[in-house]
């Protein structure tokens, strides 16, 4: 039977290495309960894009008498075994941050990387799909002459069900990237991957070295440094909110360890602490620097705190298990970190990319990678994921201990569900702090733990997340621990006494960096003490 041109079967062969490796990656990756949602995008984004390009290769053909169908073969089959080589290798799709790495390999790198990853079992997969590709574009003319049924030809049946594609293509886009306001990397095709993904990865770095060079100004001049405490920790969450916390007052057993530890006067808990913003870039940008509020200059001019405790001759290192490479604003974070001696993230990671593994227990390895160093004096920040939506990607299934039938609150199902994921991610991270906390318990140590601000979960309206605008109390306000090993209650009694007293004081993490400083004994011409909590 005569084909028309295209042929059904381009179609069926792009669709294929347009959608395979988002569907294999889902289908490894994803918790059952997201497994429809993700597939369903892949594939009608897939049909959607596979659809547009089949009728753009048409109609060039017919207006100009270019055939461009093996180039855009080529092109997909390429990427498709790019692909395939990552999830064999990474479990990972082409993404921001595999562009961003592949930027910053230099050809030393690169052939470790090679000879590193290139062994049998990969070597075998792609000679492999190499020999498909091979077969495929020699048969190319015989796969066109395959008879088809009468009715794919049919306009009747055609025309709609190629509008009827689009529609639903087009909706989907249009959610989104205009009411979600997102990039879903699982969903796209392999040539949508490498586009989004390289556009992210260059105003990424443009903007990530505009905020370096604005962070990287002179050192801080002490004015004074008589520190004596050899190890200072902050643990820095997220998105955690007090309200559901049984160490202050939640009604579900999410916290047990803190809670011990808070019982056995190990961990002294903080009541009246807010954060300084309700999002994160602009929460660490007060946090982690002398800028606040009050502030008169951008926060970029101010110096940041492990530049000041560098300069007070601690050692300084950042372990992150949240993005490697962020968006717009949001590498001001990534900016202060790079003012550590040490930058370590768990994973390269960009933050349009989300899935199920990156879990914050990841970063104890680096931790313990670190303390196998010898340092006299070092100052550690631990940023976590925490509980950052979505909630089901932030603890391993062992976690998995609430659900909707622990959860009493007057709401449906399905929100009773998000609470009960939420309730496991506050679980998870009081196990991973209190890990953290067992590294120190031999040594002269504090540990701060508070998260970089809360999160509303139906608490007292009728959402769940956090915003910067109009944030409820929930957001605002945020637990905040002071742990002190028995080594360092011993050698600095008047410091715990200082803290005890300080418990009900209210306090902004704006003010971290003084309350740091005065532990310490460290000045600096920005250094405020009525503004450190112990400042009674």
């Amino acid at each position: 039977m005569k084909q028309t041109y295209p042929s059904f079967i381009i179609f069926c062969i792009l669709f294929i290495l347009n959608t395979l490796t988002a569907v294999i990656y889902n289908l490894c990756n994803e918790i059952w309960l997201m497994m429809p949602i993700r597939l369903g995008a892949a594939l009608i984004n897939g049909a959607g894009v596979t659809l547009l390009t089949v009728l753009a290769i048409h109609y060039i053909h017919k207006l100009f008498h270019i055939n461009l169908t093996k180039i855009v073969l080529f092109i997909a089959y390429f990427f498709f075994a790019i692909e395939s080589f990552l999830l064999l290798n990474f479990y990972s799709l082409i993404t921001p941050s595999i562009i961003m790495v592949t930027m910053e390999t230099n050809h030393s790198e690169a052939s470790e990387f090679f000879v590193s990853y290139f062994d049998i079992h990969t070597c075998m997969v792609l000679f492999s799909i190499l020999i498909v590709g091979i077969l495929l574009f020699y048969y190319y003319k015989k796969l066109l002459n395959i008879p088809l049924p009468a009715w794919l030809h049919k306009k009747a049946i055609l025309i709609p069900t190629c509008t009827l594609t689009l529609l639903i293509y087009a909706g989907l886009t249009y959610y989104i990237t205009h009411i979600r306001h997102m990039t879903s990397y699982q969903a796209l095709t392999g040539i949508e991957r490498v586009w989004h993904s390289s556009q992210n990865a260059m105003h990424d770095r443009a903007e990530y070295s505009k905020y370096l060079q604005l962070v990287k100004q002179d050192a801080p001049v002490l004015i004074s440094n008589s520190s004596e405490v050899p190890y200072i920790i902050i643990i820095l969450g997220e998105s955690l909110s007090k309200l559901h916390m049984d160490a202050y007052g939640y009604q579900l057993p999410t916290t047990p360890k803190l809670s011990q530890r808070i019982t056995n006067n190990e961990t002294l808990k903080f009541d009246s602490v807010r954060t300084p913003r309700t999002v994160t870039s602009e929460s660490i940008r007060q946090i982690m620097t002398f800028f606040d509020d009050s502030s008169t200059a951008p926060w970029y001019q101010y110096h940041t705190l492990p530049a000041v405790m560098g300069q007070a001759g601690y050692y300084t290192c950042w372990l992150s298990n949240q993005d490697s490479f962020t968006v717009g604003d949001d590498n001001s974070t990534a900016s202060i970190a790079s003012t550590s001696d040490c930058v370590k993230f768990s994973h390269q990671r960009h933050a349009s990319e989300e899935r199920y593994g990156y879990f914050d227990g990841e970063l104890l390895t680096l931790l313990d990678q670190e303390l196998k160093q010898p340092h006299e004096k070092a100052f550690f920040c631990l940023h976590l994921m925490g509980s950052h939506r979505r909630y089901t990607n932030r603890y391993p299934t062992e976690f998995s201990k609430f659900s909707i039938n622990d959860i009493t609150k007057n709401v449906s199902n399905e929100k009773k569900r998000t609470i009960a994921e939420y309730d496991n991610t506050v679980l998870y991270n009081d196990f991973v702090c209190d890990e953290i906390i067992k590294r120190f318990q031999n040594k002269d140590a504090i540990v701060f733990s508070f998260p970089d601000h809360g999160e509303e979960v139906y608490d007292t309206r009728n959402m769940c997340g956090h915003g910067l605008y109009n944030p409820s109390l929930p957001m605002q306000e945020i637990p905040f621990q002071i742990w002190t090993s028995d080594i360092f209650k011993e050698k600095h009694s008047d410091i715990i006494e200082r803290m005890k007293g300080a418990r009900n004081k209210p306090f902004n993490t704006a003010n971290i960096i003084h309350t740091v400083m005065d532990i310490c004994g460290i000045q600096t011409k920005d250094y405020e003490n009525k503004k450190s909590l112990l400042n009674n």
